[in-house]
């Protein structure tokens, strides 16, 4: 918090201004307390890693897009296009006939429709009328009501599909290093993901 010193000085000087010389002047001297020393970061705390760490963190951060891309470009990547490609107009002209497998699936299958297992169980609940059972997943749980609106449902339905794929290339990038370091294909400084986090943490907090 910065604290205001109110100085008061008379002006001596002549003028041809009647308020000059006549009223005081004031200035204020500012002065803004220093931090604890407990707040302030430690430059030298705050990133540990050495370079070989963190050209380990980069080279596998851009391989699997890097693979990727290289394999988009090569033959077998237009080859996999292609077969993509008659796929999809496969499953458009077949499209009402998917959908009716569709349907029929979920009126068979217990997770779907009116009859479907609800998130509170055996207790009573004003279930959303909204919620019909037609997606994977509604179990009638939207105390928000942020699926009131279809469009806005069907965005967030798509987002938590994105979400789950991410997920997924998540648990593979805590999986392979500590996999490949237990088959001694590459070394690891720490292997194990959540062993990496611990660690920084406990480094930033002990210097304090």
């Amino acid at each position: 918090m910065a604290l205001l010193q109110p100085c008061s000085t008379i002006s001596s000087s002549s003028s041809s201004s009647f308020f000059r010389g006549s009223l005081p002047s004031l200035r204020f001297k500012v002065s803004v307390p220093k931090p604890p020393s407990h707040l302030i970061p430690n430059s030298h705390s705050l990133c540990t890693a050495s370079w070989q760490e963190l050209a380990g963190v980069v080279i596998f951060s851009a391989i699997p897009f890097t693979a990727v891309k290289a394999i988009a470009n090569s033959p077998l990547g237009e080859s996999l296009q292609r077969r993509m490609e008659e796929r999809k107009k496969f499953a458009v002209q077949n499209s009402t006939k998917f959908k009716a497998l569709a349907e029929k699936a979920r009126k068979d299958s217990m997770w779907y429709g009116g009859e479907r297992p609800r998130w509170l169980g055996p207790l009573s609940y004003d279930y959303p009328t909204y919620l019909t059972g037609e997606l994977p997943g509604d179990y009638g749980f939207d105390v928000a009501g942020l699926s009131k609106d279809p469009v806005a449902f069907q965005k967030y339905f798509n987002f938590e599909i994105l979400h789950a794929r991410w997920a997924m290339l998540a648990s593979l990038g805590a999986l392979v290093p500590e996999v490949l370091d237990i088959l001694g294909a590459f070394h690891f400084v720490e292997p194990v993901w959540w062993r990496v986090g611990y660690s920084k943490l406990k480094v930033i907090f002990a210097s304090r």
